[in-house]
């Protein structure tokens, strides 16, 4: 394979780098040996296709790039935010001003030696070694956030990751990972952001590790825009504590092939789990696939956890939704519930929705269900009635049924910015 040959050639490189701690050094061999062994084998066979078609070109590594700070400000959602920028995964250092002690890059703590101890203590402790692309990732990592709060810190500015990808060569690989800590009741809010600035073809092997101490609060939202000629896996493993609460809202508009996989591991009890999410692919000459995994895993009594996820789909877009809850013996008292709908506005569009419950528990709550269907005729021939022409009649009805993910956000700037998104998407943006 040529991507495994090119892992064999860095890999010397990048293990005995000086600054890498033993541990780090630990992980990276074991994760060649893996990479190595399901390379060849393809042990896990759900993956086999995704897999074939990734490692089947001769990928680069993306090397530095500048960029124009008039191009970076109108990512400038929050003038009172708190922002981290990477480009090709670089960490854009000289465009951030330090505004908070708890925010770094992960370069930035392996480089100065500060707070290594916290690395090694959470960093990969989340993520399963039998995964070929996480072994990819721990072995070609570049950079990533890293935020650690200390215990009772609410932090009232928003976090902003900015992921830019500004390719020049089509079949590039990067590999970004996220360390995210939240100590015993402490509260933030994270908005990380993915664009593309080129229409080259590029993979993306994202992670994110957050882990929620007693009684810590966190909201996460995820965004993906431009990025229709892309493949990217991002992976995200929430670790949440006794009484945390974890809010994660995704929002899709575009991607070549875009797999989002969500873990929720409910460690504590009276933990809570929300997971949002909304695809819409209008794009008709592109083909776009969004594929969204997720697991909440429920080990202690107690706990809740709610999800819900829409899809939009048109031309010859696909959808996929694979959610599955765990409750394990001994963990009673848990609520759970699990909702995935889904439009498809052409025939050719596609979706596969399977929701999915493992009760081990005897007394739970718990419900999942999935819907499919296209716009509601009836709607769409009263508004015409009123005046209103079919095509944004179909929009309008579009918009409110996507309204409903929106109420999740409790950031009025992003709520705002989506708000926009959507309308500009949908065509209706001088109808309101």
């Amino acid at each position: 394979m040529k991507l495994n040959k090119q892992l064999n050639f860095f890999i010397k490189k990048k293990i005995n780098s000086s600054f890498r701690k033993n541990y780090i050094n630990s992980i990276c061999k074991k994760s060649l040996k893996i990479f190595n062994e399901k390379i060849i084998s393809f042990s896990k066979e759900k993956e086999k296709n995704f897999i074939s078609s990734i490692i089947k070109y001769d990928y680069s590594f993306p090397i530095k790039e500048n960029i124009d700070w008039n191009i970076l400000k109108k990512y400038l959602i929050d003038k009172n935010g708190i922002y981290l920028f990477f480009l090709n995964g670089f960490y854009l250092s000289n465009f951030l001003e330090k505004k908070n002690k708890f925010i770094f890059s992960i370069n930035e703590i392996l480089l100065k030696k500060k707070s290594n101890s916290t690395i090694e203590n959470f960093f990969g402790k989340t993520i399963s070694n039998n995964d070929i692309f996480n072994s990819l990732n721990f072995l070609f990592s570049k950079d990533g956030a890293y935020i650690f709060l200390p215990d009772k810190i609410c932090l009232k500015k928003t976090i902003y990751i900015i992921n830019l990808y500004k390719i020049k060569n089509d079949f590039s690989i990067l590999n970004t990972r996220n360390l995210i800590i939240l100590g015993k009741k402490s509260k933030a809010k994270i908005v990380e952001f993915h664009e593309s600035l080129t229409n080259k073809i590029f993979f993306s092997n994202y992670i994110t590790e957050i882990y929620n101490k007693k009684e810590s609060n966190i909201e996460y939202i995820k965004l993906y825009t431009n990025i229709a000629y892309s493949y990217l896996r991002n992976k995200t493993y929430i670790t949440q504590k006794k009484k945390s609460i974890c809010t994660l809202n995704n929002f899709s508009f575009e991607g070549k092939f875009l797999n989002e996989n969500i873990n929720f591991f409910s460690c504590g009890k009276k933990s809570k789990s929300y997971f949002n999410g909304l695809a819409i692919l209008k794009k008709k000459s592109i083909h776009q696939y969004v594929k969204i995994n997720s697991l909440i895993d429920h080990l202690f009594s107690n706990c809740e956890s709610y999800q819900l996820t829409k899809s939009i789909l048109d031309g010859t877009s696909k959808g996929s939704f694979n959610g599955k809850i765990i409750i394990h013996k001994k963990a009673n008292n848990i609520i759970a519930f699990q909702k995935n709908n889904n439009i498809l506005l052409n025939k050719n569009s596609y979706v596969y929705s399977n929701p999915e419950l493992e009760i081990f528990a005897n007394n739970v709550k718990c419900s999942h269900g999935s819907t499919l269907g296209t716009l509601d005729k009836n709607k769409i021939f009263y508004l015409c009635t009123r005046g209103i022409e079919k095509k944004i009649a179909k929009s309008i009805l579009i918009l409110l049924y996507a309204k409903k993910i929106l109420k999740n956000i409790n950031i009025p700037k992003i709520k705002l910015f989506l708000s926009k998104k959507i309308l500009n998407i949908l065509n209706l943006k001088n109808v309101f």
